[in-house]
């Protein structure tokens, strides 16, 4: 990711910019693994100037400076106006600008068993973690694709990367609670080995793994794939998103 922020750096001018851009990313993805949604909500107005700033100067060459107030509204309709991208100047900006003021909306209707903050979190994540791809995408920076393929893997509320071992971050969860959210996070699966790296303080050794990955799958909730992996299958999908529910009511 240094790399990659290095080669922005150089199309935009702006290495405090391209700072700010991928730190506020990082901020706004931890509060949406932390289950923090009021936090993420206040936050994306970091995360949304600065690509906007970036759009700019992409587009026309040049952006506001930093430190100033920076007009939204005006930078999207002098967007719209000009000749360039319209990935950029269009999808960018409007999505942009749609989900600016979820950040200081009120918590107005309580529905039970349901946050609505949360939802709106949900919505907003998602939103920013495509604004972001679709920036390094039409930035044309080398070596992007690999850090958007990482980018567009599933974000997971109680699954975080730690040095590029997931891990799941309640002490709560069951062994096997933690192997479907391991796998929900990851379409692409994920083998024993690492699986077992990901949850052995709950679970033990290679044959405790085997036994709940067999449990699991006699309950039509796993898959092994052909290369060894597992992954997740049927009713799998349901009882990780019933698991992420639960936890994130009690939290």
């Amino acid at each position: 990711m240094e790399k990659l922020k290095a080669d922005l750096a150089t199309k935009v001018d702006d290495e405090k910019l391209i700072e700010n851009l991928f730190s506020s990313f990082q901020k706004i993805s931890e509060e949406y693994i932390a289950q923090k949604p009021v936090d993420l909500l206040q936050n994306t107005g970091l995360f949304l100037e600065s690509v906007m700033r970036v759009t700019q100067h992409l587009i026309e060459g040049k952006h506001t400076p930093l430190g100033g107030k920076f007009d939204l509204d005006a930078c999207v309709k002098n967007l719209e106006s000009v000749a360039g991208n319209d990935g950029l100047r269009i999808h960018v900006s409007r999505l942009s600008r749609a989900i600016y003021d979820f950040r200081s909306r009120k918590k107005s209707v309580h529905l039970k068993a349901t946050d609505p903050q949360a939802i709106d979190a949900d919505l907003v994540f998602n939103v920013c973690n495509w604004i972001l791809i679709e920036v390094l995408k039409e930035s044309g920076v080398a070596g992007a694709d690999q850090e958007i393929k990482v980018l567009h893997t599933r974000k997971v509320p109680l699954v975080q990367s730690v040095g590029g071992i997931l891990r799941t971050t309640n002490p709560k969860l069951s062994g096997t609670q933690r192997i479907l959210l391991l796998l929900y996070s990851n379409p692409d699966g994920i083998s024993v080995d690492g699986l077992l790296e990901s949850t052995k303080i709950k679970i033990k050794n290679k044959n405790h793994m085997n036994k709940d990955l067999k449990n699991l799958e006699t309950r039509d909730m796993v898959h092994l794939l052909p290369n060894g992996n597992w992954t997740l299958f049927g009713r799998g999908f349901n009882e990780a998103e019933a698991i992420i529910s639960k936890f994130s009511s009690l939290n």
